[in-house]
């Protein structure tokens, strides 16, 4: 399915949904990625004999720019690609404006249009991968993951964030009317329905989307190493690690 154009469709109010649906805390998640990231950068420019800013990170299925910013925070450089030029127009705005002021001491995220499953990048020409809730998104994920393993430098790391449930029966039971029926509903009320396609979409791919040990059992069959993952928010949210060999 191609997914450019429903991305292209809500990219002027995909930040604000996603901090109101989430009460800001996917903010956090992202957060946290990025930390993990660094450490992982850190440790690769240790044992290379680099600083940390030689460390190249990719962040695939970018959006607006959110998790790149977050990175770029850290000190990493980063290279940010969507399929969607909608979404990447809104996160080069959000670059341009952040990047005049009090990020111009950060390294700054570039961000250019790219599609997963065919990257345009030199095999083992990237040392970490990470992607903010866009894996589900990917059509071909086997081909993406493959892709992947090839632009990572040996030792490279995956970081995934991606959505999952919660794993305490009682939050669940009181989540999921909120996740399948609320959300729709309150995008389809603050758009005048002109969006709810897009967020029924997007209930449905969380749906559908491997969770927990069973996508960590996706990435070790594509051949990363000391696969594991890490619930936040009780599950709600997921951030998955792997690593290629060294």
């Amino acid at each position: 399915m191609d997914t450019a154009p429903i991305f292209n469709d809500i990219s002027g109010n995909y930040d604000r949904f996603n901090h109101l649906f989430s009460l800001n805390i996917d903010k956090s998640w992202r957060k946290s990625c990025a930390r993990a990231a660094f450490r992982i950068a850190s440790d690769l420019a240790v044992s290379r004999g680099v600083e940390v800013s030689a460390i190249k990170v990719l962040d695939l299925a970018c959006g607006t720019g959110d998790l790149s910013i977050a990175l770029s925070k850290r000190g990493l450089k980063v290279t940010g690609v969507d399929i969607s030029e909608g979404m990447l127009e809104k996160g080069r705005e959000k670059v341009e404006k952040l990047w005049k002021g009090k990020y111009s001491r950060y390294p700054r995220p570039e961000l250019g249009k790219g599609d997963g499953a065919a990257l345009a990048f030199a095999d083992g020409s990237v040392d970490i991968v990470t992607i903010g809730y866009g894996i589900r998104n990917f059509d071909d994920r086997p081909s993406s993951l493959r892709e992947i393993m090839r632009v990572l430098s040996p030792g490279g790391a995956l970081l995934i964030l991606e959505f999952g449930q919660p794993r305490n029966a009682f939050m669940r039971m009181l989540y999921k009317p909120y996740f399948k029926y609320a959300i729709p509903g309150m995008a389809s009320v603050m758009t005048k329905g002109k969006d709810k396609a897009a967020y029924t979409y997007f209930i449905s791919s969380v749906e559908k989307f491997p969770k927990f040990e069973k996508f960590c059992g996706e990435l070790s069959e594509s051949g990363f190493m000391d696969v594991g993952f890490k619930s936040q928010t009780g599950g709600i949210s997921v951030l998955y690690k792997a690593f290629k060999a060294k």
